[in-house]
């Protein structure tokens, strides 16, 4: 017969409390007792669960007689400024320190540049500075110089069996960093060129030979979204990939470029790369976001104003009261249509945001990085949106970008939702928000394609496939990249496709004489209901 444990006064418990804090160890020291059974005297007894400040008073004064400035006392913590200012108003600590320390020094001498470059002898480095500076084992880089990088993380996915094989054709042995790379397992099938003779069998005995740890299979989804969400890219990192779209994973603040397939060869041989220290454009987006502008249109709206390639060869660094209010999946969509700047690489800032996205999803502790305050840019531009309404754009030799209602009416063949730059949860939503209770139009064909494998069981999980499925859309597997050579049916003569994806689709699209138009998935779920390119915003909540 099992002995009913008898409740501890609320006297006692709190005496516990007070010693042992939490209801784990209370348990503990009384024989064993489980924490829920703890929880649920607590309970039943009002009392509270104990919780200390998450930073004490002194490791805030700590930082603040350190820094004397809120935004770096805060990246040391994790947290935005405007977070460590609350912090420090909370103790009181209202003054600037009395005396000045290392972190704080900061001298002007006669005869130096001042005015747009507010020049001095602390910092002048980028965001891209630091982290190859870091990854190259030196104490500075310059502008134009090109340094060994041993990278952090080394991405590969559609190119995995070409890598290979290359690999081989250096009559190399073993590859040096394996837990340093992360691959995502073999080709689309629908994918040609070299490498595809290679089965998934001797894929997955070569990297289990190696020592690959990070080896995910093509049904977990697509390389840059699974990557991100299993924890692999940490701010601060120099993460090297195959392929432009690397730099999608600046959306955490890391420095990601893109090498092409005989340079990838050569950092599994040699564990180092050879990269240019890129010049740096900084993007400051103000402004207020109204009802029915997606992270798409803002970046569209930069498009246009930068100009397609406009940005070719350079380091892109993102600012501003709009992206410090994007979350984490509006940025990878920012990171990810760069690629349309002509960029090398592409990053957002380190705040909060990406500290909560961060927690529970990895254990080590990051080393973010922010530009100095008197970082050297190229050019500087701010755009400010509170005019912005949804754009359209028409990729190409003769690149069009322009408001969705000038385009309003034309017929639309064929909508693809999601794949590498926009098959996220939120975004499916913000469509299936549109499609619920409604029919694709008869002469539309839509595709949706969650970009993993953890979205796509999200939206099953929440309804949005059941809403897809009922409105007549054909939902594909995670894997589909129509970027890739997924399934979808290729466009005939004149027919006009409308995606969320990236231009690199404009392969894949079928005739040389259809069209293809990227928006935002609320242009994209409108527009497949009425059969015609529609503005989205009257019918989005």
């Amino acid at each position: 017969m099992t002995v009913r444990r008898k409740s501890p006064t609320k006297a006692e418990l709190l005496q516990l409390q007070k010693l042992y804090r939490t209801d784990e160890k209370i348990g503990e020291r009384l024989g064993g007792v489980p924490a829920y059974l703890v929880a649920y005297w607590r309970r039943k007894k009002n009392i509270p669960k104990y919780s200390l400040p998450k930073f004490s008073e002194q490791e805030i004064r700590n930082l603040w007689e350190r820094f004397g400035d809120d935004e770096k006392a805060g990246l040391e913590l994790g947290i935005s400024k405007a977070a460590f200012y609350n912090w420090r108003r909370r103790y009181g600590l209202r003054e600037k320190p009395a005396f000045l320390k290392l972190e704080q020094l900061e001298l002007n001498f006669p005869g130096t540049r001042l005015g747009f470059y507010a020049s001095n002898l602390y910092g002048k480095r980028s965001m891209a500075q630091k982290i190859l500076a870091r990854s190259a084992d030196r104490e500075e880089v310059s502008i134009g110089e090109t340094v060994q990088v041993t990278p952090d993380v080394i991405t590969i996915d559609r190119g995995l069996a070409a890598v290979i094989e290359a690999f081989g054709d250096r009559k190399a042995d073993m590859v040096k960093n394996p837990n340093r790379i992360v691959a995502i397992a073999g080709d689309h099938p629908g994918m040609t060129g070299k490498g595809s003779s290679l089965s998934r069998k001797t894929i997955g005995e070569f990297v289990k030979r190696q020592g690959v740890r990070s080896f995910y299979d093509l049904r977990d989804g697509i390389c840059q979204q699974v990557v991100i969400e299993r924890g692999n890219i940490l701010p601060g990192l120099a993460v090297v990939g195959f392929g432009p779209h690397t730099m999608t994973y600046g959306c955490l603040g890391a420095l990601s470029i893109g090498i092409d397939l005989e340079e990838m060869s050569t950092l599994w041989a040699n564990g180092t790369c050879a990269i240019e220290v890129p010049d740096t454009v900084r993007i400051m987006v103000t402004g207020r976001r109204y009802r029915g502008i997606y992270a798409k249109d803002i970046v569209l709206s930069i498009l246009n104003r930068l100009g397609v390639n406009g940005a070719r060869g350079k380091a892109v660094e993102y600012a501003g009261s709009v992206l410090s209010q994007m979350s984490i999946s509006e940025r990878f969509t920012v990171s990810n249509l760069s690629t349309e700047l002509g960029a090398v690489t592409a990053m957002c800032p380190y705040d909060a945001t990406t500290r909560r996205y961060l927690t529970g999803r990895v254990d080590t502790r990051s080393s973010p990085v922010i530009p100095d305050k008197d970082a050297e840019y190229s050019e500087i531009y701010q755009i400010n949106i509170d005019q912005l309404v949804p754009q359209i754009f028409r990729p190409g030799a003769e690149a069009v970008i322009k408001p969705v209602a000038d385009m309003e009416g034309a017929p639309v063949h064929q909508v693809i939702l999601g794949g590498c730059a926009s098959g996220r949860f939120d975004e499916l939503r913000v469509a299936a928000d549109v499609l619920k209770g409604k029919q694709v139009h008869p002469e539309c064909r839509m595709y949706v394609i969650p970009g993993s494998r953890a979205t796509y069981l999200e939206a099953l999980k929440k309804g949005l496939i059941r809403v897809f499925v009922e409105a007549g859309a054909m939902v594909m597997s995670s894997s589909s990249c129509p970027c890739q050579g997924g399934t979808h049916d290729p466009l005939a003569e004149g027919e006009r496709c409308l995606a969320t994806t990236n231009s690199h689709l404009l392969g894949h699209i079928g005739s040389e004489k259809s069209e293809l138009l990227l928006c935002s998935s609320a242009t994209a779920a409108v527009s497949a209901l009425n059969g015609e390119i529609t503005e989205p915003t009257r019918f989005v909540k």
